[in-house]
């Protein structure tokens, strides 16, 4: 046995119905709307019957509303859609009515969700995961740079440098890499005090960036007083001429060290280079073995009196 409401019944359940409904024909002229829906509209239910969709509601919604009709009679359906009316984002769902024998649409159902609490959640949730996305990208910007030189700093370097081993094997491209060490920096820190061996850094930080002109090449303090260069795509012969550029660059700061080897602070320098990247060698490995081979360099300058700079070429 079905059980049937009666029409009164029916009625009272359409008009307490927790979401905005309104049934409109094919004038868009208004059948009926529940209380939500007449809420909605600053008005009450029994004012909606045979009134114009137009009487309520701009006319963009009524010609949406004229459109559905259109779509259902090509047997098409209708996706939820968002609109935003009375101040408050509603989710429309449409449904089409069709009377006892009839072949075609007589009305449709409009029933609308208010979502504006989630709207702005989602809002609310997009803007700080911008918000968190700018501070993790900022935080990487500051994980990567040293505080002092506003340089790359090592933990920066070895990203960058593993990744240009990786690039400069695939395209066939060599890379270099240049260790610039200040001469005698600890006994003119002890001098001159660290607030001045600070400043001198970071003007021979500044003056090693200036001589690293091109885009794609890194330039990072490693610790203390020891910067490294990276140059993909660059041969020896290149190398060594940013490493004189350099050399060039500090001598032009003229930092007074009266009681050094110099007159003025300078660097020394060790270079070496890969005209060709191994396949079979990890990026890591091939990264450490330049940097040991750029320290044999630099060392090398050293011992010849420091101020120099000294090409390595050792092959893997």
């Amino acid at each position: 046995m079905i059980y049937r409401l009666p029409v009164d019944e029916l009625r009272q359940v359409f008009l307490s119905l927790p979401v905005s409904v309104c049934l409109l024909d094919r004038e868009a002229r208004y059948i009926a709307a529940n209380r939500k829906y007449a809420d909605l509209c600053n008005t009450k239910p029994d004012e909606f019957f045979g009134k114009s969709m137009l009487d309520f509601c701009p006319a963009d919604l009524v010609a949406k509303a004229r459109q559905d009709f259109e779509l259902f009679d090509s047997m098409q359906t209708i996706p939820d859609r968002e609109i935003v009316f009375a101040g408050r984002t509603l989710l429309v769902a449409v449904n089409p009515i069709a009377r006892d024998g009839d072949t075609g649409v007589s009305a449709i159902a409009v029933a609308l969700t208010d979502i504006s609490k989630q709207k702005k959640l989602e809002t609310a949730l997009a803007v700080a995961n911008d918000n968190l996305l700018a501070a993790y990208k900022e935080i990487r910007i500051f994980a990567e740079k040293d505080a002092l030189t506003g340089l790359v700093n090592r933990y920066g370097l070895e990203k960058f440098f593993e990744r240009e081993i990786r690039r400069c094997r695939r395209e066939l491209n060599p890379i270099a890499v240049a260790i610039v060490d200040v001469d005698c920096f600890k006994p003119y820190n002890d001098r001159r005090g660290h607030v001045a061996g600070d400043e001198s850094l970071k003007a021979i930080g500044a003056a090693i960036q200036s001589a690293v002109r091109r885009p794609g090449d890194c330039a990072a303090r490693y610790g203390g007083d020891e910067f490294v260069v990276v140059l993909p795509n660059t041969t020896l012969t290149g190398a060594e001429h940013v490493g004189r550029t350099i050399q060039r660059a500090v001598a032009d700061l003229a930092i007074q060290n009266g009681d050094g080897p110099f007159p003025r602070l300078t660097v020394s320098i060790g270079i070496t280079g890969l005209t060709t990247i191994p396949r079979d060698i990890p990026p890591i490995a091939i990264r450490d073995c330049l940097l040991r081979s750029a320290d044999k360099a630099l060392y090398a300058a050293k011992d010849a009196g420091r101020n120099g700079l000294v090409v390595w070429n050792d092959k893997l």
